[in-house]
C-alpha cells in the first residue's frame, strides 16, 4: 500500500438495501458529530413516508477511504451529483449518514467524514441519503468494503559495509515510517537473523577469506517487518577504495556549493558511486565526481565529505573539505572565452579571471555524423558563471560539413535542431546559444543565413542571445572553402554576437607559419568595419601554439601546446627563439632528442595586447579568445580588459 492509501467503492444496487433495512441506535446526531451510546433508535412498522425528491437527485456513489500511516482515524469520501437540490444552503441541504459495520457513526451535510477504523481488519461502510426531515430516501444508498491493511515499515536504504577481517561495520538508512512505533533493525547474515539494534549502524566479527552476505530488516512494536534490505557483500581480505583525492569545495552562490574530485581506484571490482555528506549527515549518492550541495545558508562555513562506495559494497576512508558559501562579487568584465568543458583547467582559470569576462562559450555539445546534438551541461561551470552575472553561451560545434549541410538543407532535421536549440536554452536555463559551423559549405551561406534568422527570433522571443563564430575574411568571396557560407551584414542583424576567428592562416596539416599575422589582421578589421553592425563583431584571437616536425605537412601534423606548455618545452631543447616583426608573432626552432626538426610560432601577452587595441580603435564591439586554460597570464593585465573598463 502507498504512504496515504485510498480506496474506491461503488454503489450497490437498490435491491441490496432499502431505506426501510433495520438500523441500530437512537436518533442521529447533529452535523458531523458522531452518534452517542444509545444509537438511533430502530425504525417502527408500517407505511414509509413518502419521499420529498427522488433519489437520482441526491445519491451517494463513489465512496473512497484514505488515512495516513501511524493514524487510526481516516476520513471517507462520497460523490453527489451536482445540482440545485445538493448545492442548497441551510434547511434544505441534502443530508447524509455515515454507518459503520451497521452502526450509525455519525450524519452531515457534507461529502466526507472522518470516522475510527480498527488496523487489520475489514469495515463495512454505508452513506444513506436523508429527506429535509431526515428520514432515509427509499433506495438511496452505497456500501462498500474496506480492508484497512496495517502498514509495516518500509525497507532500510543505503545499505552499506567497511571494514576487513578484523571486524565489519553496516550502516544504513531507515526507510519509510509504517503503522506501528518503530522498535529496530534486524541484520541478517548469510539468511540468518543475528540479532536486533535500534541504532543505523552495527559491528559484526568477520573472518580471513569469507564472503559474507548482509541485508537489514526494519521491525516495529507489533513485531510487523520491512521487506528485507538490498544486500550488500563483504569479502575480507577486499582491500577497500582509495579516498577520493583533490576534493575541492567552491561557492555556487548563497545557497549552493559544489565539490569536486578524482576518481577513487579498486584493486578488485569497480567503483559503484560516491556518498556525499555535509557535516556528517549523508545528502546523496552520486556516479559522477562532482555534485552540487543546495538549501545551504549564506556566508556559513561546511564540512563536505565524500567516500568511494565498490561493487562489493566496501567503503573508502572519506575525503574532506571546509567550503563556505558567500554573495559572490558580479563581473564587470566584457572579454568573451570559449571555456574547454573537458579539463579542469580551463574552469580553474575562468575562475581566477571571470571578473574580466563578459560572456563565457562552454563547449559542452557537438554534432554527430548522423545529424544528432550530444553533449551534455556541466552544472557546476554553469551556475557558477551565472551565479556571477557570466552570460552563458554554450558552443554548439559540428565541424562535419555534411552534416553542416543537411542540418542547414534537410527541412526534418532543420526542424529538429532549430527546436532542440531553443528547448535546451529553456531546459537548462542559459543565457543563449553559441553557434560553431565553421565547416559549412558557400553554397549552404543563404540557408544558413535563413537559419540564424530563425533561431535568433525564437531565443530572443524568450529574452535570450544567438551568438556565431565566423570565419575571417579581408574581403567577401561567395566560393571560399572556409569564408564564403558566412554573409556578414544579414548575419550581423540578426546574431547578437559574431565571434570573429582572427586566426587560421595556418593550421595543424599546413606548412609552418604564423596563424595570423598583423597586416593581414588590420584588412580583416578594415572590412568588418564597412558593416552596418560593427558593434556586435567581437574580435576573437588565439592563444596557443603549434609545434611542426620535419617541415610540417599532411605527413607531420603540428602539435597544439598551450602556451605556458609551450615555454616548458622549448627550453628542454634550447630553442632558437625570434619575433618575427612583420607577422608580430614568436617563431622558435630546436631539434628533439630523436634528431627531428621542429618549428614552432605562437602569440604572447604583447602580441595579444596589439590585436586587442586594434579592435578597440576600430570600434568592434569587443575581444575574445580561444580559450581559457594554461595561456600566457599576462594577457590579463592589459588595462583595456580590467574589470569595470568600458570597452
Amino acid at each position: 500500500m502507498t504512504a496515504r492509501g485510498t480506496i474506491a467503492a461503488g454503489v450497490l444496487g437498490a435491491a441490496l438495501l432499502t431505506a426501510g433495512a433495520p438500523t441500530v441506535g437512537a436518533t442521529a446526531p447533529v452535523d458531523g458529530a458522531a452518534a452517542g451510546p444509545a444509537g438511533v433508535a430502530a425504525r417502527r412498522g408500517g407505511r414509509d413516508a413518502p419521499p420529498v425528491r427522488r433519489c437520482a437527485a441526491v445519491r451517494p456513489s463513489g465512496l473512497t477511504f484514505s488515512r495516513g500511516r501511524g493514524q487510526t482515524t481516516g476520513v471517507l469520501r462520497w460523490r453527489v451529483p451536482r445540482n440545485a437540490t445538493t448545492r442548497a444552503k441551510g434547511r434544505r441541504a441534502v443530508r447524509y449518514r455515515v454507518i459503520r459495520d451497521r452502526g450509525v457513526v455519525g450524519q452531515t451535510a457534507k461529502r466526507a467524514l472522518r470516522l475510527k477504523v480498527t488496523l487489520g481488519r475489514s469495515h463495512r461502510f454505508a452513506v444513506q441519503a436523508l429527506d429535509a426531515k431526515g428520514k432515509p430516501v427509499r433506495r438511496c444508498r452505497a456500501e462498500k468494503r474496506v480492508r484497512v491493511a496495517y502498514r509495516a515499515p518500509g525497507s532500510p536504504r543505503y545499505v552499506a559495509v567497511a571494514g576487513d577481517e578484523r571486524g565489519l561495520r553496516l550502516s544504513w538508512q531507515a526507510g519509510a515510517r509504517g503503522d506501528g512505533e518503530p522498535a529496530g533493525y534486524r541484520l541478517v547474515r548469510d539468511g540468518t537473523t543475528v540479532g536486533q539494534t535500534t541504532q543505523t549502524s552495527w559491528a559484526v566479527p568477520a573472518a580471513p577469506n569469507r564472503t559474507y552476505r548482509f541485508q537489514v530488516v526494519a521491525v516495529d512494536r507489533r513485531g510487523r517487518t520491512s521487506a528485507p534490505s538490498a544486500t550488500v557483500t563483504a569479502r575480507t581480505g577486499h582491500e577497500p577504495p582509495t579516498a577520493p583525492a583533490g576534493l575541492a569545495a567552491l561557492a555556487v552562490s548563497e545557497s549552493e556549493l559544489g565539490a569536486q574530485w578524482q576518481p577513487s581506484t579498486v584493486a578488485s571490482g569497480e567503483i559503484k558511486g560516491y556518498r556525499v555528506l555535509r557535516d556528517g549527515a549523508v545528502v546523496g549518492q552520486v556516479a559522477a565526481t562532482s555534485t552540487v550541495l543546495g538549501n545551504l545558508a549564506p556566508s556559513t562555513d561546511y564540512e563536505v565529505a565524500v567516500v568511494a562506495i565498490d561493487s562489493h559494497g566496501y567503503t573508502s576512508a572519506p575525503a574532506v573539505v571546509r567550503g563556505r558559501t558567500h554573495d559572490p562579487v558580479p563581473t564587470t568584465g566584457h572579454a568573451q572565452a570559449y571555456l574547454l568543458a573537458s579539463t579542469d583547467q580551463s574552469f580553474a582559470d575562468f575562475r581566477a579571471h571571470y571578473r574580466q569576462i563578459g560572456v563565457v562559450h562552454p563547449t559542452y555539445y557537438d554534432c554527430t555524423g548522423a545529424g544528432a546534438l550530444v553533449g551534455s551541461d556541466d552544472p557546476l561551470v554553469t551556475r557558477w558563471a551565472q551565479a556571477r552575472r557570466v552570460e552563458v553561451l554554450p558552443r554548439i560545434n559540428c565541424q562535419r560539413t555534411a552534416t553542416v549541410h543537411k542540418i542547414l538543407t534537410d527541412p526534418a532535421t532543420r526542424a529538429a535542431w532549430l527546436d532542440r536549440l531553443v528547448g535546451l536554452a529553456r531546459e537548462v536555463g542559459y543565457d543563449g546559444i553559441s553557434l560553431d559551423f565553421e565547416a559549412g559549405p558557400a553554397e549552404d551561406r543563404a540557408a544558413l543565413t535563413s537559419f540564424v534568422q530563425e533561431l535568433a527570433g525564437r531565443l530572443h522571443a524568450d529574452g535570450r542571445k544567438l551568438a556565431i563564430a565566423l570565419s575571417s575574411k579581408t574581403r567577401d568571396s561567395l566560393t571560399h572553402p572556409r569564408s564564403g557560407i558566412f554573409d556578414y551584414a544579414p548575419l550581423s542583424e540578426a546574431a547578437d554576437y559574431l565571434f570573429l576567428m582572427a586566426w587560421g592562416l595556418h593550421w595543424t596539416t599546413s606548412v609552418p607559419g604564423p596563424q595570423d599575422d598583423a597586416d593581414w589582421v588590420r584588412r580583416v578589421v578594415e572590412y568588418v568595419k564597412t558593416m552596418p553592425q560593427k558593434h556586435k563583431f567581437v574580435f576573437g584571437t588565439n592563444l596557443y601554439a603549434l609545434d611542426w616536425p620535419n617541415g610540417g605537412g599532411a605527413q607531420n601534423k603540428a602539435t597544439a601546446y598551450e602556451y605556458q606548455d609551450a615555454m616548458a618545452l622549448l627550453p628542454q631543447f634550447a630553442a632558437q627563439i625570434r619575433h618575427d616583426p612583420v607577422t608580430d608573432n614568436y617563431q622558435a626552432t630546436y631539434t628533439d632528442a630523436a634528431g627531428v626538426a621542429h618549428e614552432v610560432w605562437y602569440p604572447d601577452a604583447d602580441t595579444t595586447a596589439r590585436r586587442v587595441r586594434i579592435a578597440k580603435e576600430a570600434g568592434l564591439g569587443g575581444v575574445g579568445f580561444w580559450r581559457l586554460g594554461r595561456e600566457d597570464q599576462r594577457v590579463w593585465d592589459d588595462p583595456l580588459l580590467a574589470p569595470g573598463v568600458a570597452w
